[in-house]
């Protein structure tokens, strides 16, 4: 179910109900604050009954206030909640910290809630409203009042007269959206006091406050109207550079050089806050940093260049990021955004490691929860009775709500879900067993071209040269082994029914699935280089009883076998007929010679003999099973692929694990036409055997 604040338009029949937990601004007229802190207290939401029918007690405050750290603060209600949880940029105007819950008092019964609101510079006007508001006396003109997803129950007892309609008393509370900036609050919602604020004339002792924060306006004490003058400025920086500028020409050298540095250290500090508020890389930060480290400037410089740094971001990027996960998600200063905690949430849904700064964030504990949370789609917002969200275990039969007091993460269900899908993919395909990799050399390609690996011929011994005697001028003749590399994939979707049906088993399969897919398929293909005995680029097949290769045996696995394929081995020769003396490193086998294999490469003694032989080929070479050889009977030598080559796999752009692509625009393909999300997997790599020498088949 659905709420929003009271004061929009009146609510439909049939419509889901509607919440206000609001306030207004209270405790507190100011005297001129600094400009540069634009620091509000405020109290977010009282305790008890609120004037929509809604009872909060001190636990749903304590979860309340621990949600809102960071929370961003909007300009009204979203104006249609039931349409989706997108709101606009321009709505922002603040955040909040330092979140506090402060047990009930005299003023305050059912206790309340507290948080800083610091105000964006953007948002000058609402900071020039809260301060007149103060001034005048009018302090109920704006308040605050939350959004939130909670569930409730009927609140009896002998409080409830007959007649009256029972207070929803809010019992979970889910999620926190956001905290918005209204007309007509409705729970106590109220700002306090400004902080950082200064005293209207600093020069006079008697009237400096020694606390820092409110200093509230008693009857006596009454701001004076302030007077401009042709060097007023909005710009802080500017305005005292003006108001000094005027005191230093009267000014000994000592003053004018204090002056100075008093100006240089409120620049930087003005440099800081302003970088602290943007939204840019780190690295980009710190060289906007050097450029104006110690010196004075005016902050319409210092806007201008931030203004181009974002441009060329904004250009850089504009050819258009495919959203298919392999890449690493920038990081936007060091706040946590509701959009990180959600995908923290998806990821341990998953069952994935998360960064030590989300190890208060609780997984999802069904897709259906997930994408309500997401969405806010009430239809398929209910949760299971066993479900803990937040705080506070919600109970059986407990309705599933959104308790409208702002929106939620402007981030798509289906990202968040393929990008979760995407990690427990590599995840799950890192740690398929992939020794195929021992025994071939990995290498990036550039596309899907023809790759040609050309390999020269080899010097014969030196000739002796005489005295006198010119030397001996010889070429060398040359090979290439070519392949062209391929692409492999599937799409997987995801329907709305498996959402609604709740069928978090089967989703959580998915990746795991594709992930052994992929990981099989790429070892059946190496692997079909040994078992299939291909013909290889001199147009011979790779492995032949004589010649050319002389590299493949007739006996079964055995020791003595073994001794005649590394004999065979050590007896390949190079292009010029010397023999290089390779030895194998790697016996391959299926897995119905895994248990002989043991025996024959473990054993001191040679297996079956009476007479105590000592077995030459224990701890000679390393087993290999793999599950992908066809054949029963056929085993492998390989030589380490440093001294030698032998297959070669290249990976199309250097990707060596599979990549899943999301597609999850509404208007478009089977999202639009069946209800489904899709996701693709995409795997593209070619191999092809370099050079026989390394490689010996038995029987």
């Amino acid at each position: 179910m659905n709420a929003a604040n009271a004061d929009e338009t009146p609510i439909p029949p049939g419509s889901p109900a509607r919440l206000q937990i609001s306030g207004q601004i209270c405790e507190g007229q100011q005297l001129e604050a600094n400009p540069a802190k634009r620091d509000v207290r405020v109290t977010i939401i009282r305790g008890g009954a609120s004037i929509n029918g809604y009872y909060y007690s001190e636990d749903a405050l304590q979860a309340i206030g621990g949600l809102l750290e960071n929370a961003q603060a909007y300009v009204d209600h979203a104006s249609n909640p039931a349409s989706g949880p997108t709101r606009s940029v321009r709505d922002v105007v603040g955040f909040y910290r330092d979140a506090a819950f402060v047990p009930a008092d005299v003023n305050t019964p059912g206790g309340r809630v507290e948080a800083t609101l610091h105000i964006l510079e953007s948002a000058e006007w609402l900071w020039s409203m809260v301060r007149e508001a103060c001034a005048l006396g009018n302090p109920g003109l704006i308040g605050l009042s939350i959004d939130i997803y909670g569930t409730w129950q009927p609140r009896v007892g002998p409080h409830v007269q007959e007649g009256q309609t029972a207070l929803k008393e809010v019992t979970g509370v889910l999620a926190l959206n956001s905290c918005d900036i209204v007309t007509r609050p409705s729970a106590g919602g109220a700002f306090q006091h400004i902080l950082h604020s200064l005293p209207s004339e600093p020069s006079d002792p008697q009237s400096t406050n020694p606390h820092e924060g409110a200093f509230p306006m008693h009857d006596e004490q009454q701001a004076q109207p302030h007077s401009p003058t042709e060097h007023d400025s909005t710009n802080p920086i500017g305005s005292e550079r003006v108001q000094e500028g005027l005191q230093a020409e009267a000014a000994p050298q000592e003053v004018r050089k204090l002056l100075e540095e008093l100006r240089v250290e409120r620049a930087q500090l003005a440099l800081e806050r302003r970088l602290l508020e943007c939204a840019l890389p780190e690295a980009v930060k710190t060289q906007v940093r050097e450029r104006y480290q110690g010196r004075i400037f005016e902050m319409s410089e210092l806007e201008r260049d931030l203004g181009s740094q974002r441009q060329l971001l904004a250009d850089l990027s504009e050819s258009g990021l495919i959203r298919g996960h392999g890449y690493e998600k920038p990081v936007f200063g060091s706040q946590i955004t509701e959009a990180e905690k959600v995908q923290a949430a998806f990821d341990r849904m998953f069952d994935l490691e998360i960064d030590s700064r989300f190890g208060n964030v609780r997984g999802f504990t069904s897709i259906r929860e997930a994408y309500a949370r997401v969405t806010g789609d009430a239809s398929v917002a209910g949760l299971s009775s066993t479900t803990q969200l937040g705080m506070i275990r919600v109970e059986e039969a407990a309705p599933m709500i959104r308790i409208s007091e702002a929106d939620t993460t402007t981030a798509t269900f289906s990202y968040l879900l393929g990008t979760s899908m995407n990690k427990r993919l590599l995840k799950d395909y890192q740690a398929w067993p992939a020794e195929w990799q021992k025994f071939c050399t990995i290498t990036p390609i550039r596309d899907f071209k023809q790759q040609t690996r050309v390999r020269l011929g080899a010097f014969s011994s030196l000739p002796t040269v005489a005295e006198d005697t010119a030397y001996t001028s010889i070429s060398l003749t040359d090979t290439a082994a070519t392949y062209v590399p391929t692409k492999r994939g599937n799409l997987v979707t995801v329907s709305r029914e498996a959402i609604v049906n709740d069928d978090l088993f089967a989703i959580r399969q998915i990746p795991t699935k594709l992930a052994v897919a992929a990981a099989y398929t790429l070892a059946e293909f190496v692997y079909s280089f040994l078992s299939s005995n291909p013909t290889i680029f001199d147009s011979s097949p790779l492995f032949t009883s004589g010649a050319p290769h002389s590299n493949l045996g007739a006996a079964a696995l055995s020791t003595a076998s073994m001794q005649t394929g590394v004999t065979a081995m050590r007896e390949q020769t190079n292009m010029a007929g010397k023999r290089i003396g390779l030895r194998p490193r790697y016996l391959i086998v299926p897995p119905e010679l895994e248990w002989s294999a043991m025996v024959v490469t473990k054993s001191a003694g040679v297996p079956g003999s009476n007479n105590n032989d000592i077995n030459p080929m224990l701890g000679y070479v390393t087993p290999i099973v793999s599950p992908q050889l066809s054949s029963a009977t056929q085993w492998f030598f390989a030589a380490d692929p440093a001294v030698v080559d032998t297959i070669e796999v290249g990976f199309v752009g250097g990707q060596v694990n599979p990549a899943l692509f999301v597609q999850d625009l509404p208007l478009y393909g089977m999202n639009f036409t069946q209800d489904v999300v899709s996701f693709k997997v995409r795997h593209e790599y070619g191999a092809a055997v370099t050079d026989w020498r390394g490689l010996y088949r038995g029987i």
